[in-house]
């Protein structure tokens, strides 16, 4: 791949990445705080399962949210630390909501494709898109 392509796409392909990022941890918090903890049940997209969060897992999502959005920040001053932050966070949280949150009460097997496809789609944002242009990440 010629350098000069590399060096005219990447403006692009990092405000597609910031933007897809904040979007989908702006629509989480939406679907699990407002939809989920407030409401009726938030689901995941194309699944028909209902998941109604404790206070619990409300303050634990606090948590994650937070590493979650500090991932989000560090990419954004082009650290490639923060995909690590933003991946672990969601890792974490994952484990977390299957064993002991909302998700143990339908089964991580009802929700796995999605799941899986989201993390296929966190791995290309967060880590392959800053190893491509490693240098222009720290």
């Amino acid at each position: 791949m010629s350098e000069a392509f590399k060096e005219n796409s990447f403006k692009l392909v990092y405000w597609v990445m910031i933007i897809l990022l904040a979007g989908d941890t702006i629509d989480t918090i939406y679907r699990f705080v407002i939809i989920g903890y407030f409401g009726e049940g938030a689901s995941f997209p194309g699944v028909d399962y209902f998941i109604k969060p404790t206070t619990i897992d409300l303050i634990v999502f606090i948590i994650f949210e937070i590493g979650i959005i500090y991932g989000i920040f560090l990419l954004y001053k082009l650290k490639k630390s923060g995909g690590y932050w933003f991946l672990g966070s969601n890792v974490l949280f994952t484990i977390y909501a299957s064993i002991f949150g909302p998700i143990a009460a339908i089964g991580i097997y009802n929700i796995l494709l999605p799941i899986v496809l989201f993390y296929c789609l966190y791995i290309v944002l967060t880590i392959l898109i800053p190893w491509f242009y490693s240098d222009k990440f720290e």
